[in-house]
């Protein structure tokens, strides 16, 4: 299947099949993206202005897009299926290498929050979506894990504090997998004293497991939201391969707050 030409234009954009799966070239300034609906199956190549002119652009999963500028970091929320865009406050440094991007609630909500968790050190920025007056920079401890001495990273202290790799929003919360203990979920809020501040909780959630008699099960778990609601995907895999899923188990929160995965 060929892709067409690359079309500036953003309201054929607006028109596409959505969801999109994109592919970004990375070739500042003049940057162009791959887009394949998943609707559809159509591939396009678009030059979209928002991810050109050095933009560096964060998806979350709600469909809105962080969009900073690499030289003044400003920024804003973009929808990229409706046009809209929210100005977000500038922020004070550049965004870290390897992070992630999330939305606590709707925009609509008035205490949606932004949140930017780097994904290599315990580090977060945060904002309020709706009359923010800056970005609030916040480091964590959720405790240390040990790295084994044929690790990539052995070279880094035997000892290291843990960072969040992966989580989810729902609710006005944030969610994440503990990566020092199993069976164990975290809980980020952000109360309001006038401005957000964080406050980091935890409680115990087992995790499903697979019935089988193969000597060794993989499991990989995701935590991800979906209509508000908090959801565990968990990916199944016999032996030590990556190669096959033998079985895929979703899970929804009926209270996300100890009762447990349903």
């Amino acid at each position: 299947m060929g892709s067409k030409p690359a079309d500036d234009d953003i309201g054929s954009l607006a028109t596409a099949s959505f969801p999109l799966l994109v592919y970004d070239h990375g070739e500042q300034p003049d940057n162009s993206e791959i887009m394949f609906s998943v609707a559809d199956g159509s591939s396009r190549t678009y030059q979209v202005p928002e991810m050109r002119n050095h933009n560096r652009c964060l998806e979350t999963p709600r469909g809105w897009v962080l969009t900073v500028h690499t030289a003044s970091l400003q920024c804003s929320l973009w929808n990229p299926q409706t046009g809209e865009k929210i100005a977000l406050p500038a922020m004070d440094k550049a965004l870290p290498e390897h992070c992630r991007c999330l939305l606590s609630d709707t925009v609509s909500s008035p205490d949606c929050l932004v949140l930017v968790y780097d994904m290599t050190e315990p580090n977060l920025l945060f904002c309020q979506v709706r009359a923010g007056v800056a970005w609030t920079s916040q480091s964590y401890d959720i405790g240390l894990y040990e790295l084994p001495a044929s690790h990539p990273d052995s070279h880094l202290p035997p000892r290291t504090k843990a960072a969040i790799g992966s989580m989810a929003g729902a609710r006005g919360k944030f969610y994440f997998l503990d990566p020092t203990c199993t069976d164990v979920v975290g809980v980020l809020s952000f109360a309001r004293d006038p401005e957000p501040h964080m406050e980091l909780d935890t409680f115990d959630a087992p995790l499903p497991m697979f019935d089988s008699d193969a000597s060794q099960v993989v499991t990989m778990s995701f935590l991800l939201e979906s209509s508000r609601d908090l959801f565990l995907v968990n990916l199944f895999f016999l032996g030590c391969g990556f190669e096959l899923v033998e079985e895929v188990g979703a899970y929804r929160w009926t209270s996300p707050s100890g009762n447990g995965a349903r």
